[in-house]
């Protein structure tokens, strides 16, 4: 069995011939320096292990390890958030598809849509710039950027397309409203029609421009359709004049009235109580005359009457 010695000499032999120093340490001092070199040795490869290893232990390691947690955390979040949000987009495309046949429009053209097509600009949500994740990190995070950049202009292309559906529909309600369709009093009856007619006063054929309600003096008079009025006078044989434009060159006449309730200039939705029907002009009886006409020429209103009563809207 090796003994220890109580101390060691060491020998220092300089190359210039000088004196040869004699150097004795004791045990317990060689034995101390060699546990100090030995401990800082450990602690230098446990130092480079835990950087390279994030190891919880380190200064600033358990932070790092828990910042690396957490974003691959929401990453992961992320996605599912965006497979939600894609799937979400393909149902409403398919809705905006059945919306635009319904109203016979062109739908949109799912290679389009596909594509998303539209050029980079900075996302923004709730006016706010989304980060760009893409920038400096490779893999799944760019990828993820991508899709999202995707989607982002796909939901602005179906946001267009249901603005353009209903300025569509709009448009055809405004239209639609325009159109002379109800009859101009609530009461009375049909005393005469349009077309050739027996004259009242000369007893000759000739043409009737419009149809004639028989009501009292003073009942009510609406307009059919939504309008400018654009004339309210005194014209020859028909006594008081009101003339309404309801736009496409679309005409209507109210005839020997008693009494204009409306100006000229004035804009009137249909149903709006316009004037008190009389027995003013070339009139035998108290009535209202109402006509249609379309570029100037009187048609026929019964074929644009689709509602008995006038008061409705």
């Amino acid at each position: 069995m090796l003994k220890l010695k109580n101390s060691y000499s060491f020998l220092y032999m300089p190359e210039d011939h000088a004196r040869t120093r004699e150097l004795r340490v004791p045990r317990w001092a060689l034995l101390l320096s060699g546990g100090a070199l030995s401990l800082v040795a450990a602690l230098a490869i446990a130092y480079v292990f835990g950087l390279t290893q994030g190891a919880s232990w380190m200064p600033g390691g358990s932070q790092l390890v828990r910042d690396n947690q957490i974003l691959r955390t929401e990453v992961q979040l992320l996605e599912g958030q965006v497979n939600y949000l894609r799937a979400d987009l393909q149902e409403v495309f398919e809705m905006q598809r059945l919306v635009a046949q319904a109203v016979d429009l062109e739908p949109m053209d799912p290679e389009t849509f596909e594509a998303g097509v539209g050029g980079r600009a900075p996302l923004k949500f709730h006016n706010q710039e989304i980060p760009d994740l893409a920038a400096g990190r490779p893999g799944e995070q760019a990828e993820l950027q991508q899709e999202l950049d995707k989607l982002l202009r796909q939901a602005k292309i179906q946001r267009q397309g249901f603005q353009a559906i209903l300025d569509t529909l709009t448009m055809r309600s405004v239209a639609r409203n325009q159109i002379p369709s109800i009859r101009p009093c609530d009461t009375g009856w049909l005393s005469s029609r349009y077309g050739i007619r027996k004259d009242p006063f000369t007893g000759r054929q000739a043409f009737h421009r419009g149809i004639d309600f028989s009501v009292p003096v003073g009942s009510p008079v609406r307009v059919a359709g939504d309008g400018v009025v654009v004339a309210v006078q005194q014209q020859r044989g028909l006594g008081k004049v009101i003339k309404v434009e309801h736009g496409g060159d679309v005409l209507t006449v109210y005839a020997h009235l008693n009494k204009a309730l409306v100006k000229k200039g004035q804009k009137v939705v249909r149903g709006d109580l316009i004037a008190e029907s009389g027995n003013s002009g070339r009139s035998t009886a108290p009535h209202l005359h109402y006509e249609i006409r379309i570029g100037g020429r009187a048609v026929n209103p019964i074929a644009y009457i689709l509602d008995s009563y006038s008061s409705r809207n």
